[in-house]
């Protein structure tokens, strides 16, 4: 079994994902297919990232780790929006509000975990990459 099933952060957005599909299935057609869409396509960015930044050397995973925490914010904005248009009830905002809470802790603590491992590395390092660390560092910026 591979390392991102292990992830609780995979498991949690994963399962997250679900629910985003459950709520937007349920939206007005004219939404639908535009903003609940997005929705769907925003949370699947999010867990491509986070496979994605898995998979980086830990000193690494700082730069990834704020990409997934820009789309988790460009998620939250786009479901309270449609919340405020009433297309999606009290009782399933809050159910979903608790997991934004949760996974946007995980975010936090992984970018804490992360600032701290690339400082160590840093300073072993005297402040330079290897060519293969560069190598990585290009292609997963590219």
């Amino acid at each position: 079994m591979n390392q991102r099933a292990h992830l609780p952060i995979y498991t949690k957005t994963y399962d997250f994902i679900k629910l985003v599909y459950q709520i937007t299935r349920q939206f007005k057609r004219e939404y639908k297919y535009s903003l609940g869409v997005e929705l769907e396509q925003i949370a699947w960015q999010m867990l491509d990232e986070i496979i994605k930044t898995n998979y980086l050397s830990d000193y690494l995973k700082k730069d990834g780790i704020k990409t997934i925490s820009t789309l988790f914010d460009r998620f939250k904005i786009r479901f309270r929006f449609a919340f405020e248009i009433d297309l999606i009830s009290d009782k399933k905002f809050a159910i979903v509000q608790k997991n934004i809470e949760e996974i946007g802790k995980m975010i936090g603590g992984w970018l804490d975990w992360a600032i701290k491992q690339n400082r160590i590395h840093l300073k072993r390092s005297g402040g330079n990459l290897t060519s293969a660390e560069s190598l990585q560092k290009f292609v997963y910026d590219n």
